[in-house]
């Protein structure tokens, strides 16, 4: 990533629209992490997207979407259609592992 910064507007635009909409649905928990966030833990500074779903009562899995500069060039109807699309095969391969199917 060369510089998250150029892209800051466009990435609070993004944190807003999941907070205010939840696009991804009711069970996948998701949140927008900045490097300048305190919360933020990754190596790199590049923002990412921290997934939760809740697979059963006792099982959450999470994963970490980087946000780099290819995906943060498309419009954001191009980069929620990305971002949904790697949420449900995320969710898709929790299901699975989690009941027996891989």
């Amino acid at each position: 990533m060369s510089d998250w910064k150029k892209y800051k507007e466009k990435l609070l635009a993004l944190r807003e629209l999941i907070e205010r909409e939840r696009p991804f649905g009711a069970d996948v928990d998701v949140e927008l992490v900045l490097p300048e966030d305190p919360q933020f833990k990754l190596h790199k500074e590049i923002p990412y997207l921290l997934v939760r779903f809740e697979v059963s009562e006792n099982t959450t899995k999470e994963r970490k979407i980087e946000l780099f500069d290819y995906y943060l060039e498309k419009d954001m109807n191009e980069l929620i259609k990305l971002i949904t699309d790697i949420i449900e095969e995320f969710v898709a391969e929790s299901e699975s592992s989690e009941y027996g199917g891989g």
